[in-house]
């Protein structure tokens, strides 16, 4: 049996309670007095029954050695053994026996006394006196054994005085002894009748003084303490409005002020620390950065409201950062973790990481890991300041693609320049030089060498209109996007970019498919856009084919959008990177060999054209890109 509620730390059982305690112990004091006093007062009322029974027998003994004198001394012995006989008779009076002083019995009233013989070395009467080193009294009492009962015997020497001297030898002292058996039944019944009403009474005043005892504790002593013990469970439970009533002017009235005013400076420290939490928590929440507080268990110990919204509402405080699904991907490696650095070196930490967003997007996270110090100079805790890149990221690898593309158009513009003065020579040179062979009347007179010089003039011509056109391309494909819009030809623009790229595909041993649909709608846009997006794809197929493969270029109407194929046979893509490839700055090329914003600047083209682009690829089979333009394109704000 419990009291005080089951809350852990305040059960108290039944024979643990105070008022229990106590009581038993004024009880068992009680006893240890009362028992012993008990039966010391019992046993002085046994001693004063004892006294008043040899005080009556002596009186009565007396009497009746003196009425023997008087008999004996009448000559009339027959009356003391008629006396003897009805003093026996009273109810108290067991026998009554008269010895004469060598211990035979004379006179008796009990029949059973006749003829015996008392031996005064032997029988437990006679050695009373004669065993005694002190001078023989004149009576004396003892209890002795009758059966199975004990009576009280009371012994008086018959004196040998000067009126018996005329029967008796004048030398003896004593003539004989007066035996009296007293009956201790009424004396025992008095006596057990006085213990039962003396326990009767004790068991009484125990029951009362318990049940006042227990009156008053449960008033002075139980409640008190009850009211301190239940304020200070609702205290403990987080209610610092709940105070001790004080209703005594004792200790437990001292005690009660003293847990109050504790309880006032502790709620006015709670409080003020809740307050100043509250208002550090509204400061961290207000950081667009995330936030996040380890100790070193690595267990979460706070965070603000940035870094719980992508940790996806789960319960984080407390877990481990290895449970944490927004610490996860940085925790996988303890020798990269900038926490562990942290705790190892003592310094500030940073570093970039990735992880999956609630849509399935990679993000890019910069972490800066910063030790916070105990009073000992010991880090206890490291505050991770997170924050999401990504968008910084694509802008400057946006702003890179551009001063690419600005230099590139620089580039092309000043080589266009300047190759297309020299061919402008070289064609005017050749028109010139045919006007002037159509003005000689025997050029043709010439015969087969005429005609060869004419094929070559006309060769050139054609070969700087080639040269021509590529440029144009050049100048086409490197133009900033967003300076023009038109109506574009998809398979020209296919045909243009192959062109374009005609050396690298042969230099590699390509060999290249077009699969080109018959009237497809023209493509509202920028044509420098489609132009990019082509040389990227087809740029990255070849740059797969190193050592040679198929290259298939296709173009087709699908669902109000023109849709491209490019194909390869090259080496394909993991399927652990494929979610990256269109990162800003990820590739998979040796150093010097990409910059990993081709599929990035592709991707974002498509977006902005309101299309889509998909990839297929299995490692060692190839890789196909699949992109998607809407003939009608939907309204984006970088059109």
């Amino acid at each position: 049996m419990s009291v005080m509620g089951a809350e852990s730390g305040s059960t108290v059982s039944f024979f643990e309670r105070l008022t229990v305690r106590l009581t038993a112990g004024v009880t068992l004091a009680l006893l240890v007095i009362g028992v012993p006093f008990l039966l010391a007062f019992h046993g002085l009322r046994r001693e004063q029954q004892i006294d008043a029974l040899a005080e009556a027998s002596a009186g009565m003994s007396r009497v009746l050695v003196d009425s023997l004198r008087s008999a004996m001394l009448a000559g009339q012995p027959h009356l003391v053994d008629q006396a003897i006989r009805d003093l026996s008779q009273q109810p108290e009076i067991e026998r009554v026996v008269v010895l004469d002083r060598n211990g035979n019995v004379r006179i008796s009233s009990d029949t059973s006394f006749q003829d015996r013989m008392f031996e005064k070395n032997r029988d437990p009467t006679c050695k009373v006196c004669h065993q005694s080193s002190q001078s023989l009294p004149s009576s004396r009492t003892v209890v002795v054994e009758d059966g199975d009962r004990h009576v009280f015997r009371a012994m008086s020497v018959i004196p040998n005085d000067s009126s018996c001297h005329a029967c008796h030898d004048p030398s003896l002292a004593t003539n004989g002894v007066l035996l009296m058996d007293l009956s201790l039944r009424s004396a025992n019944l008095s006596f057990f009748a006085g213990i039962t009403r003396t326990v009767i009474l004790a068991v009484i005043m125990v029951v009362v003084t318990i049940v006042v005892l227990v009156a008053l504790l449960q008033w002075m002593v139980h409640e008190p303490l009850r009211a301190v013990i239940v304020t200070s469970r609702r205290i403990a439970g987080g209610d610092m409005d709940a105070r001790i009533p004080v209703g005594s002017v004792g200790e437990f009235g001292v005690l009660s002020r003293q847990v109050n005013r504790m309880t006032d400076h502790l709620a006015r420290s709670i409080y003020a620390e809740e307050r100043h939490r509250r208002e550090l928590q509204a400061i961290l929440d207000s950081v667009d950065d995330e936030i996040v507080v380890l100790d070193r268990d690595r267990r979460v110990v706070a965070a603000n409201y940035a870094f719980l919204k992508t940790s996806r509402s789960e319960e984080i405080l407390g877990k481990p950062c290895q449970q944490v699904s927004a610490l996860r991907p940085c925790s996988e490696s303890q020798d990269e973790c900038p926490v562990s650095a942290v705790f190892a070196g003592g310094r500030l930490q940073k570093g970039i990481m990735s992880r999956l967003d609630q849509a399935g997007s990679e993000r890019s996270i910069e972490i800066h890991a910063s030790p916070v110090r105990g009073g000992d100079g010991s880090i206890d805790r490291v505050v991770e300041v997170r924050r999401d890149i990504s968008e910084r990221r694509q802008v400057e690898a946006t702003l890179a693609a551009s001063e690419r593309l600005t230099s590139l158009g620089l580039l092309a513009s000043g080589i266009s320049h300047e190759v297309n003065n020299p061919l402008g020579a070289i064609a005017a040179s050749v028109e010139g030089l045919r006007r002037k062979l159509t003005r000689t009347p025997d050029w043709r007179d010439a015969g087969s060498t005429g005609n060869d010089f004419e094929r070559t003039l006309l060769r050139i011509a054609r070969e700087v209109e080639r040269a021509r056109s590529i440029t144009d391309r050049l100048l086409k494909v490197s133009r900033p996007p967003g300076q023009s819009r038109t109506l574009m030809d998809v398979n020209h623009a296919v045909a243009d970019t192959l062109s374009l790229l005609s050396y690298d595909i042969e230099r590699n041993g390509i060999q290249t498919t077009t699969d080109l649909a018959g009237k497809l709608p023209l493509l509202p846009g920028d044509e420098s856009r489609l132009g990019q997006i082509l040389m990227n794809l087809i740029l990255n197929a070849i740059q797969a084919m190193a050592a040679g493969g198929k290259l298939l270029v296709s173009t087709g109407a699908e669902n109000d959008s023109i849709r491209i194929y490019v194909q390869d046979t090259g080496d394909g893509i993991s399927s652990d990177v494929i979610g990256r490839i269109y990162e800003p700055f990820f590739t998979t090329k040796p150093p010097g060999k990409g910059t990993g914003l081709g599929l990035f600047i592709t991707h974002r083209l498509v977006s902005e054209m309101g299309g889509t682009i998909d990839v297929r690829s299995k490692p060692g089979e190839g890789t196909r890109f699949t992109v998607l333009l809407p003939i009608r394109p939907r309204s984006r704000g970088t059109e």
